[in-house]
C-alpha cells in the first residue's frame, strides 16, 4: 500500500514567461464546437490537458494554469458539453471530446508529444483517466483529487508502471479520501503519492485552497515530464511494507 504523505512543497521559481492565453473553439468528433482555453509558454515544451470541476468554469483554472505554463508546459483546459452526442454515451462522448481537444493541442507549434501530463477533479478525475487510458504512451503523471474512478480504471493504473499517480483529497469532504486512495495504492510507479489535506477544499478548487498543495504538484509535475524527457524508465516495485493502512490520515497543515 502506498503511503500517505503530509504535504511538501517548496515554491519554485517561475524562469519561463508564457507568451498568452488563448480562447480557441475545437471542433469535436462531431462538429460540436467545444470552448477552450489554451495556455501558451514560449518555448518548446510538454503538454498538459486539464479537467476541471463539474461545477466551475474553464476560467477557474486560470491560476494553477498560467503557472504551468509559466513552467514551460503547453495547457489547455475545456468546457464539457452538456448532452450526449448521438449514439453515444456520456462517457463515450467525453473521451471523443477530449481526444479531439489533446489532438488539437498536439498540433500547436512547440508541444512535445512524448511528454503528456494530466490533472482531473471531482468529475474530471473518471475523464483523466479515461484519457490516461487512450494516451497511455504519452502520459508520465497524472494528478487526481476528489473524485471517483472504477474498477477498469484502477486496473489500467496498476498496469501501466510507467504513469506516477499523485492523489489529494481534504478530510472534511468525507469519502474522497477513499475515492481516491486506492488509485494511488494500484500504482507501481515510485513517484505515487497520496496527500490528505484539511480545509482545503474540493477537486481542483485544492489548488486555491492550499497554495503549498498547488507548489507540490506543479513540482511533482516538472520532474515527472522531465523524467520522461531523460527517458528515465521507472520499474515496477512492491510498495513499503510498513505503510499505514488505507484511509489513515495525514497530520494536517
Amino acid at each position: 500500500m502506498r503511503r500517505i504523505l503530509p504535504v511538501i512543497g517548496i515554491v519554485a521559481q517561475l524562469v519561463v514567461a508564457y507568451s498568452g492565453v488563448h480562447d480557441v473553439r475545437i471542433s469535436s468528433f462531431d462538429g460540436v464546437q467545444l470552448a477552450a482555453t489554451y495556455y501558451a509558454p514560449s518555448t518548446s515544451g510538454p503538454a498538459v490537458v486539464l479537467f476541471r470541476n463539474c461545477d466551475q468554469g474553464r476560467a477557474s483554472m486560470n491560476g494553477f494554469a498560467g503557472k504551468l505554463a509559466a513552467r514551460g508546459a503547453h495547457v489547455i483546459v475545456y468546457d464539457y458539453r452538456v448532452a450526449e452526442a448521438a449514439g453515444r454515451s456520456w462517457r463515450e462522448t467525453r473521451s471523443g471530446d477530449a481526444d479531439r481537444v489533446y489532438d488539437w493541442l498536439a498540433s500547436q507549434p512547440g508541444v512535445d508529444r512524448t511528454r503528456l501530463g494530466v490533472v482531473g477533479g471531482s468529475c474530471g478525475v473518471a475523464l483523466a483517466l479515461d484519457f490516461a487510458a487512450h494516451h497511455a504512451e504519452q502520459v508520465r503523471g497524472i494528478v487526481i483529487l476528489s473524485g471517483p474512478s472504477d474498477a477498469a480504471q484502477r486496473a489500467f493504473i496498476a498496469r501501466t508502471p510507467s504513469i506516477g499517480v499523485l492523489g489529494a483529497a481534504s478530510v472534511e469532504e468525507g469519502a474522497a479520501v477513499g475515492y481516491v486512495q486506492p488509485v494511488v495504492a494500484a500504482s507501481t510507479n515510485r513517484a505515487s503519492r497520496m496527500v490528505v489535506l484539511r480545509g482545503a477544499g474540493h477537486g481542483t478548487e485544492i489548488f486555491k485552497g492550499s497554495t503549498s498543495f498547488e507548489a507540490t504538484t506543479l513540482d511533482w509535475l516538472d520532474e515527472r515530464l522531465a523524467a520522461a524527457r531523460r527517458e528515465w524508465q521507472l520499474t515496477p516495485h512492491s510498495p513499503p511494507s510498513s505503510a499505514p493502512e488505507a484511509g489513515t490520515p495525514a497530520a494536517p497543515l
